[in-house]
């Protein structure tokens, strides 16, 4: 009668007739094979945050180059709109750049610049201002985590729409 358990059958099955010293040799070598792996995974996967967070700093830099422009044409209707999607779309982006962690306010800076733009209260007032956020636009294209632009925009946001005078 064999007297084997189960389990010692299951390794009989899975090594062989193999030594207890080479099974463990192979158990860490599957092992390490598999830490290798994950390894190279995880390399991979860091490497393609690092290209998308690359990408969306760009594509960043290039909408600080549109609303510039925006800024930079004679305001009609139009071009007033393009202002504020322009200024909208800026702010939104802000918030998943390396800048914004460079520069807490910078997300605060463009919201605010993009209420005071829509409102009509306020719309004339930043209109009047055109060459200082152009200023402050420029400033933020050659740094975009600039704090000098970013509080230059507050300022004018603050003296425009959020002012308690009127």
């Amino acid at each position: 009668m064999n007297t084997t358990t189960l389990d010692e059958r299951c390794a009989n099955l899975f090594f062989g007739s193999i030594s207890m010293k080479n099974k463990s040799t192979y158990l860490i070598l599957a092992l390490i094979i598999i830490l290798i792996y994950f390894s190279l995974k995880l390399s991979s996967s860091q490497n393609q945050r690092i290209e998308l967070q690359n990408h969306i700093d760009f594509k960043y830099k290039s909408q600080i180059g549109l609303v510039l422009g925006s800024f930079s044409t004679i305001v009609d209707d139009y071009t007033y709109r393009d202002m504020i999607s322009n200024v909208l779309s800026l702010s939104v982006m802000s918030e998943l750049t390396t800048y914004e962690k460079k520069n807490d306010d910078l997300d605060i800076s463009l919201h605010n610049l993009y209420i005071s733009l829509r409102e009509n209260r306020s719309k004339d007032k930043v209109l009047a201002r055109v060459d200082e956020v152009r200023e402050a636009f420029f400033i933020m294209s050659q740094d975009p985590s600039s704090r000098e632009a970013t509080n230059k925009l507050i300022e004018i946001s603050n003296d425009t729409f959020f002012s308690t005078e009127e």
